[in-house]
């Protein structure tokens, strides 16, 4: 019998809706006839969710630390709880309406904030719609603890542990992994896939910063078009960044000896993983999974405080990552892993593979079918 499901997420161009496009492919291709319905948790209140998406760009890219020291603290979390409160039950009559007409059979949520809602609605009507919690990064934070969500699906045991200690049973956690794209299981002839995009056999190195064009990017592709024909090619993906990508077209101009191909948004970043080496990018939750997915050596720099931070941390213990300080170094970093000690990346290669769960999105999926409790 198919399912009815409802995927919330935040902002379109995000690893929260990525994660949640995941989902949906899962469950269609696990039942065909699923009725499944993707909703931005912004949209129910378009005007407050431009207010919070601005609030959050400004602060992660204008004052960062600003954020670390917000992220899962309680004295905050204390503060605005009122606030929160409001918020979530200001939306009620629009999750009654969605959910009397829709009838879900199970509700997904891949950000705290949508998981709220959900939970503010299931808590005022006593309704036992199931609810899960799918988190996307290697931190999980006070926002999401609520009694009415049925299970959380975390990327380790580490994460599961963290989620038990602020108060959540371990009866309602599932380690599953952060849900990526079924298609970046999918594998490549190497040797083909780079003809195909116009790629030579040397070392071949991805930047990006997910869908938006975030983190250093700028800085690390102009320290590395400095060292001209450096042996190796450069993959570069702007994103949704069109002030990045003009930057730098223009910087291209006057380093016309790097070996680098520059895109916008792009729709295959799974076959430029499979070409690459090495990917130098922020430490999004999705990112690096579907780099594990490939089993692709990660440089990381400029991680912002809080979840990338603990991202950051569980890469690089588990010898999956290397995070880089400053621009100067990563020229250096690279001759290390491509000239001086080659072993260094089939031992990154491995670690990648071992911490891969190119799965995630079918067991979570599988959720809607076998139940949550």
């Amino acid at each position: 019998m198919s399912k009815k499901a409802i995927i919330f997420y935040i902002s379109k161009f995000s690893g929260h809706f990525h994660a949640a496009d995941a989902i949906r492919k899962a469950l269609l291709t696990l039942e065909q006839g699923s009725d499944i319905r993707m909703l931005n948790a912004y949209d129910t209140n378009p005007i407050i969710g431009r207010i919070i998406n601005r609030t959050y760009m400004s602060i992660i890219t204008k004052n960062p630390e600003l954020w670390g020291r917000m992220y899962d603290n309680p004295d905050v979390l204390s503060k605005i709880k009122k606030t929160r409160e409001k918020l979530y039950n200001f939306n009620v009559p629009k999750m009654k309406r969605l959910f009397t007409k829709f009838g879900p059979d199970i509700v997904y949520c891949t950000q705290a904030y949508p998981c709220g809602m959900v939970a503010a609605y299931k808590r005022k009507y006593g309704l036992d719609i199931p609810l899960v919690g799918v988190l996307t990064d290697h931190a999980p934070h006070l926002y999401w603890v609520f009694d009415e969500v049925d299970l959380y699906v975390v990327p380790t045991e580490e994460v599961g542990s963290m989620l038990e200690k602020k108060g959540i049973p371990a009866r309602k956690i599932k380690v599953y992994g952060i849900p990526i794209d079924p298609k970046y299981s999918v594998k490549y002839d190497k040797k083909r896939l780079r003809s195909e995009m116009g790629l030579c056999e040397k070392p071949t190195v991805l930047v990006m910063g997910g869908s938006q064009g975030l983190g250093a990017i700028e800085g690390i592709v102009k320290s590395l078009m400095q060292r001209g024909n450096a042996g190796y090619q450069l993959l570069v993906v702007t994103g949704k960044n069109k002030k990045l990508h003009r930057n730098l077209s223009n910087a291209q101009k006057v380093f016309p000896d790097a070996d680098i191909q520059l895109y916008s948004y792009v729709d295959n970043i799974d076959q430029m993983m499979e070409a690459s080496d090495v990917i130098i990018t922020k430490a999004g939750g999705i990112t690096t999974s579907e780099s594990l997915a490939k089993n692709l050596p990660i440089f990381i720099m400029d991680p912002i405080p809080g979840q990338e931070r603990f991202n950051t941390d569980f890469l690089v213990k588990e010898g999956a990552a290397i995070e880089i300080k400053n621009f100067d170094d990563i020229p250096g970093a690279l001759d290390k892993v491509f000239i001086d000690d080659q072993s260094a990346l089939d031992r990154m290669r491995i670690n990648a593979g071992r911490l891969a769960r190119p799965d995630s999105a079918f067991k979570i999926a599988q959720l809607s079918i076998v139940g949550v409790k």
